[in-house]
């Protein structure tokens, strides 16, 4: 069984720039991001040892979900734009790894890595994916965990650590958000009920249509509520789900670190304790230490 590795791009470059709170600089700019990327994945490189490693990211054009709710994210303040300058360093840095990025006009990263970590596990291969991003707990299974960042070595979601996290299995995650909501993507559910609420009636009934279709059931204000908001649940329902068939093309190819390459870049911008590190990652026996303003070590999972 091969071992994959998913990262959620955008997740990693933001989780970077804010995690990141000494300020290299390259030409003038802030590299924190970058800095806190390169980290990242070697620190994945590390621990998952994995066979194939991507990177995903959102497209910049509207997904089927802004076209199907224009209130979508709509709540969601532009980025700094010291974290935007540093897109481009932070691509160049993926592709310094010989790392395979992915975007898929239309859709957004999380459908694009639901679909190969399903692919993944139709092959019976492993796959983790890299984000701190929740939604992906509905993908759970043996085969498919998010590997959460938290601290030294990532926070591991499973089959059971999601029941265990959220009180519903991930087959429910999707209508316990419908009927949570979310406010990062600024969608309500169904106002009123709350985590605990939808725990408890998904437990009971098994699906959102199994609450619809036992209403008789529940309490006069829960009935209420569900019978005033059925539409909106049930959009939210569509909004929740990863698409797991994202037309993308992708071989899984087995990953080798260019060691040369990555200790360029690093170089380039003035990184010698990630040189250091890399050495150590790639196996190679460690170069006499240099002091440089970049010697802060940064822990990113």
């Amino acid at each position: 069984m091969k071992t994959h590795l998913l990262v959620d791009g955008y997740a990693m470059m933001f989780r970077s720039f804010y995690a990141v709170r000494f300020a290299p600089a390259y030409k003038n700019m802030m590299v924190n991001a970058v800095y806190g990327c390169a980290t990242t994945i070697m620190q994945s490189l590390e621990h998952f040892e994995p066979d194939s490693i991507v990177v995903c990211l959102d497209a910049p054009e509207k997904t089927f979900r802004h076209e199907a709710d224009e209130n979508y994210k709509a709540q969601r303040t532009k980025a700094p734009d010291e974290f935007i300058a540093q897109i481009p360093l932070v691509q160049a840095l993926i592709e310094s790894f010989g790392i395979p990025m992915y975007v898929k006009p239309g859709f957004e990263a999380d459908d694009i890595i639901g679909t190969l970590a399903k692919r993944a596990e139709a092959q019976g291969d492993k796959a983790y994916i890299l984000s701190g991003d929740y939604d992906f707990l509905q993908l759970t299974s043996n085969h498919v965990q998010l590997a959460k960042f938290n601290g030294k070595t990532p926070l591991i979601f499973d089959r059971e650590m999601t029941i265990e996290k959220l009180g519903v299995t991930p087959e429910q995650v999707i209508d316990y958000k419908a009927i949570c909501g979310d406010a990062s993507d600024n969608y309500k559910g169904v106002p009123g009920v709350g985590p605990k609420g939808a725990s408890t009636l998904l437990a009971k009934y098994g699906t959102l249509e199994g609450i619809y279709e036992n209403l008789h059931e529940l309490s006069d204000k829960q009935r209420a509520k569900f019978a005033e908001n059925r539409d909106q649940a049930l959009h939210c329902q569509h909004m929740a789900a990863i698409h797991l068939d994202v037309p993308v093309e992708y071989d899984f190819a087995d990953y080798t670190i260019p060691v040369e390459a990555v200790r360029d870049f690093y170089i380039e911008l003035g990184f010698p304790s990630l040189v250091r590190r890399l050495e150590k990652v790639a196996g190679m026996k460690p170069a006499p230490k240099a002091t440089a303003p970049d010697d802060q070590q940064a822990t990113l999972f």
